[in-house]
């Protein structure tokens, strides 16, 4: 009779055990030394995980691959483009310079005239004055004014011109860079396959979910994209700048001037001084005075005639308005 009881009782047991065994995890109370392979619970599992990471590397390979073969394109279009820019911006840079080369005969014959005699609008043109307190000046006051004052004025005189020049240089070779700046745009930024490229991508931006099975493809797809299309702008411009400033027929040829400017000053100088060239200025200004006299004289007369006339007309009027008054009160009632 025990015997009955006691069978059922150990099969009630073993099945308690079994259920806890499985709700603690499988293989639990046994010794892990004993199993030599993976448990079957746990088997699938890892081989979905192993199955989905190795998916996820081969979709980002082949996303390093197609941005490998872009930047590739990219190299070979910049590339084939830098030799021309460079050849048209020594052409810009020629043409200006042999213009201003031109006008620099001109600009040196007009600074070395207008400091060799008198200039009346001195002080309008570089807020200095001379006359009349150079009237009592001797020749070590005329010098240190020279030197001091008038070297001062003369490489002004240099500065405005060269930089009026470079503004001409900088303006037409902005233009011509910027004919390059619009093949850029229209040869690179809107082929077919970019202009795709990048209205996928800034809308991918705006709708893109994460419950997207290909969501981590894709956002590293769109950050390799705007990484890529930042890095491809700014090299451009970047090239455009660096041509545009270290061109060298432009560079050498404004140090030869400013080269020769100064040491012609120091030869102007010395001859300005020897040749006591105030007195020259001084005589010039009086000549000027006494020319410019009779031009104040015939204004003053002027517009002494015009008050005359004007009083006059004013006493006339008033006399014929007193003499109608005079009429009226006179007339009978």
């Amino acid at each position: 009779m025990k015997s009955i009881f006691v069978l059922p009782l150990a099969s009630i047991a073993l099945f308690a055990l079994s259920a806890a065994a499985v709700k603690q995890g499988c293989c639990y109370g046994m010794n892990p030394a004993k199993f030599n392979s993976v448990p079957l619970c746990r088997r699938y599992a890892d081989v979905r995980v192993a199955n989905e990471n190795a998916l996820l590397r081969n979709k980002l390979s082949k996303v390093n691959v197609d941005e490998g073969a872009k930047e590739t394109l990219w190299k070979i279009w910049f590339n084939g483009r830098k030799k021309p820019i460079e050849k048209d911006v020594e052409n810009v840079a020629y043409e200006c310079s042999q213009k201003c080369e031109s006008d620099w005969d001109e600009f040196m014959k007009s600074v070395e005239q207008k400091w060799m005699h008198f200039n009346p609008d001195m002080e309008k043109e570089y807020k200095c004055s001379v006359y009349p307190q150079a009237l009592k000046w001797g020749v070590t006051k005329w010098i240190a004014w020279f030197h001091e004052t008038a070297l001062t004025c003369l490489k002004q005189d240099f500065k405005n011109w060269i930089t009026k020049c470079g503004k001409e240089y900088h303006q037409t070779m902005r233009q011509k860079l910027n004919v390059w700046h619009k093949k850029y745009l229209d040869e690179w930024c809107k082929q077919d396959w970019k202009v795709r490229e990048d209205r996928y991508f800034k809308n991918w931006i705006k709708m893109g979910l994460r419950g997207d099975p290909d969501y981590w493809v894709k956002l590293s797809q769109c950050n390799r994209w705007a990484a890529r299309v930042k890095k491809e702008h700014k090299e451009w411009t970047d090239n455009l700048k660096a041509i545009e400033n270290n061109c060298n027929d432009w560079v050498n040829w404004k140090k030869e001037k400013m080269e020769f400017y100064k040491q012609w000053l120091q030869a102007f100088t010395k001859q300005w001084i020897t040749e006591e060239q105030w007195k020259t200025w001084t005589e010039e200004r009086k000549q000027y005075i006494l020319t410019k006299k009779p031009d104040t004289q015939k204004s003053a007369t002027k517009k002494t005639a015009t008050k005359k006339t004007t009083t006059k007309k004013t006493t006339t009027k008033k006399a014929a308005e007193k003499k109608t008054a005079t009429k009226k009160a006179a007339a009978p009632k």
